[in-house]
């Protein structure tokens, strides 16, 4: 089996949990069996407290900024975000994602009309017409 190296932590990891409660998790597996339910169980628990208390209980007031937010300039940005918490397959398959949409916003920023008159026929614009027509329809269909 492939060892995968370990999850980055989420901001919210970082804030509800410390070193003491990773040093726990990292135990679990060299303690008696009849234990680990009951650690386990503690672990997070009190990471449930620690939440409770970061973010004020059921009286959070949603305009506290607890979390840093994050500036989108597009979809891609998100999914760069992701990236550390992918398989290597999950990651190939983001990155054919990307590409297509990165393909995608160069076609739409193509002047069209500047192709019409390739090789003499305009087969060039033609052929975009017709992919233009598909992705149409794609969308149609949703």
């Amino acid at each position: 089996m492939e060892k995968r190296p370990p999850l980055p932590m989420t901001q919210l990891d970082m804030l509800v949990g410390s070193e003491e409660l990773q040093m726990m998790k990292l135990m679990l597996s060299y303690i008696p069996s009849a234990y680990r339910g009951m650690l386990a169980i503690y672990i997070k628990f009190t990471e449930f407290q620690n939440t409770l208390k970061l973010f004020g209980g059921f009286g959070y007031k949603p305009g506290s900024e607890i979390i840093k937010s994050k500036d989108i300039h597009s979809p891609s940005d998100i999914l760069e975000d992701l990236r550390p918490f992918m398989s290597p397959g999950d990651m190939e398959s983001l990155d054919m994602l990307i590409n297509a949409m990165n393909m995608m916003d160069m076609m739409k920023g193509m002047d069209m009309s500047d192709l019409s008159g390739f090789g003499g026929t305009g087969e060039m614009s033609d052929m975009m017409n017709m992919f233009n027509n598909i992705v149409k329809g794609n969308q149609d269909d949703e």
